[in-house]
């Protein structure tokens, strides 16, 4: 089969609406220039539409005629690359994807493993913001989870001890083996606030686990997020005020 005939029958098949790019194509790794050639002549013949520089879409029918991505193809455009988890959904989105807030963002925040930019589609707005963790499908819940208690000051229309007391069920709903990674991933990537309320919520886990959590702390650091101590009688073993 020609490169040509194999890059017609990808696109055949390919979901409309969803966004790809040339190496989604396994015939590039062989070929990129007649793949190139083929996206090309598909384009003028308008089997498919070009997205943006090196990305593409095969349009949906609609009643209206051609239509364009929907936002959560848009999302997935920057989510995923080649097939490839490089982003994940953080901010105002994730908090109100967590229940954190009612709040809907204007702007989306994705993490991700490139710069930081704003894309304007119309419908959606992007931003990205760059990350040091690895990011793949395993850790996504990890690092959204450790970005809500980095920011959890930032989290609207809700006070500190309903957002934590909401992350504490969520917390001790991961099973033994993903608090330890949770754990891990907090202390290679996050800063002495992220440990010190992993410290406070997480409960089923090893002593030794918390011992190491709390022996990163500086004794005489504290963090201010005035908490009520009733509701959270053992924040000041963590430092939390």
């Amino acid at each position: 089969m020609s490169i040509a005939k194999e890059v017609e029958k990808f696109v055949e098949r390919y979901p409309a609406g969803q966004i790809f790019d040339y190496q989604a194509v396994p015939a590039y790794a062989e070929s990129s220039s007649a793949v190139i050639k083929a996206f090309s002549r598909l384009v003028a013949e308008r089997k498919l539409e070009r997205f943006s520089k090196g990305k593409f879409y095969v349009p949906k029918k609609g009643i209206l005629g051609k239509a364009k991505p929907t936002d959560n193809d848009l999302i997935k455009s920057v989510l995923y690359k080649s097939g490839k988890r490089k982003g994940y959904i953080t901010g105002l989105a994730l908090y109100n994807q967590l229940g954190l807030t009612t709040q809907m963002p204007s702007t989306i925040t994705i993490a991700y493993a490139g710069g930081k930019q704003i894309r304007d589609f119309g419908t959606i707005r992007i931003k990205t913001i760059p990350t040091r963790a690895p990011i793949s499908e395993k850790n996504v819940l990890y690092l959204q989870y450790l970005d809500v208690l980095k920011d959890i000051k930032k989290v609207s229309d809700s006070d500190l001890d309903t957002s934590l007391m909401i992350m504490k069920k969520k917390l001790n709903s991961l099973k033994r083996t993903e608090k330890k990674k949770l754990i891990e991933f907090a202390e290679d990537y996050y800063n002495p606030q992220v440990w010190a309320l992993i410290g406070l919520l997480l409960e089923g886990v090893a002593k030794k686990w918390k011992q190491e959590l709390k022996s990163y702390l500086n004794p005489t650091t504290t963090y201010k997020l005035h908490l009520d101590e009733n509701k959270w009688p053992d924040a000041k073993d963590w430092n939390i005020y």
